[in-house]
């Protein structure tokens, strides 16, 4: 009887242990999230000042989030005693995500700007979709896509797979590149860049657009057996997307994905298009998740600057040149850049050290009437 009380004891203990509010203080868990009640992060005060410190001490806060409440997850594994395998785990494995994050305090310290959050952790699979807390940690990249398709022997002008990763990671909310809207298109020929294989001149292309994020690849579909079945010809097409995704400034390797899928069709253009699709949809999801973990992590080294857009209504194009060249000249802005006129609509890139409430504040002083901001977009309406 003795024994078997010390054994129920040890069992319990054990459970105790292992469970997620036990492993991690100030953890609780609360339907599909974990609260993270008071993720830290601290950064130097260097040359960038406060305001370059307050960003680096935010992306540390939510990687501690990230590490504390994921790390709550893994149970009863050897590796829990050895941290730094457990946040490559973290990282590399998971899908978690940090939903919500309120700043409780901010103090500074022998020269070091220190961030206390409470954050909320998402668990639940999001179909790719980051939301905003990371998208402002990785500094809202612009992201550029240039895929190579072919069909049979034949090269597709409009491209399946590319269209289908354009969508996943405006559904995730990365910021585009559009060829279509830049100045520079004349000069460059986008579809000879689609077929290179040299590396540096992709890159080179993605920086002249203003790319902090480069996806490159190649799609390739071809029949690869016919037989008819219900009196009709049908064709087998194995489709193949390769992606692979860089730092535009430093050729930094954020991720690479292959995705492989097989469907009967009529034509073996219809087999393409409809192997193409998923396997791009696939390919281009765990790229997402692949990039915010690199950058989020701290791994990728990041991006200089964060980009904001800026969509202001009812503005003259006089005005709008002259709001423009305003934003160019303020300190800390590095990039000023126009995606379209329109309509009496203007739509601006900035890229700075600045916080998209920051950007608010500066348009406000010139006129312009706020009415919307979230971490990576400023939406206004001029007041003349």
């Amino acid at each position: 009887m003795k024994k078997k009380i010390v054994l129920a004891l040890v069992v319990a203990l054990t459970v105790v242990a292992l469970s997620p509010c036990s492993l991690w203080a100030g953890i609780r868990r609360e339907g599909d999230l974990y609260i993270v009640d008071d993720a830290e992060g601290s950064a130097p005060i260097g040359s960038g000042g406060k305001s370059a410190a307050r960003d680096a001490a935010r992306r540390n806060a939510q990687r501690d989030a990230l590490e504390r409440a994921l790390g709550a997850t893994v149970q009863g594994i050897t590796e829990m005693q050895n941290y730094q395998v457990v946040k490559d785990k973290v990282f590399s494995q998971t899908q978690g995500l940090v939903r919500t994050f309120d700043v409780l305090r901010e103090w500074e310290k022998d020269g070091e700007l220190y961030i206390s959050a409470l954050c909320k952790v998402s668990f639940t699979a999001l179909d790719g979709v980051l939301g905003p807390v990371v998208l402002d940690a990785l500094g809202n990249p612009r992201v550029m896509v240039l895929i190579d398709e072919r069909v049979g022997n034949n090269r597709v002008f409009l491209s399946t797979t590319e269209g289908e990763v354009l969508r996943v990671f405006e559904k995730a909310g990365y910021l585009l590149v559009d060829p279509s809207q830049a100045d520079v298109l004349k000069e460059i020929d986008l579809d000879a860049a689609r077929q290179s294989s040299d590396p540096e001149f992709l890159r080179e292309v993605a920086r002249t657009f203003n790319a902090d994020v480069l996806i490159s690849g190649k799609a390739d579909a071809k029949s690869y057996t016919s037989q008819k079945k219900y009196g009709q010809l049908l064709y087998g097409v194995r489709s193949t997307v390769q992606l692979k995704s860089v730092l535009t400034n430093s050729a930094y390797m954020l991720g690479s994905e292959m995705v492989e899928q097989k469907k009967e069709a009529l034509t073996e253009e219809d087999g393409a298009i409809r192997g193409l699709q998923p396997a791009a949809s696939i390919a281009a999801k765990s790229i997402v998740h692949k990039i915010a973990y690199a950058m989020i992590s701290g791994s990728a080294g990041g991006i200089p600057g964060r980009t904001v857009k800026i969509r202001v209504a009812e503005i003259s194009f006089r005005d709008a040149t002259n709001l423009k060249n305003a934003l160019q000249g303020i300190d800390g802005v590095t990039g000023v850049y126009q995606r379209q006129y329109r309509d009496r609509k203007l739509e601006l890139d900035i890229v700075s050290d600045k916080t998209a409430e920051d950007i608010a504040m500066t348009l406000s002083d010139h006129g312009i009437d706020i009415e919307d901001v979230n971490s990576a977009v400023v939406e206004g309406r001029s007041e003349k």
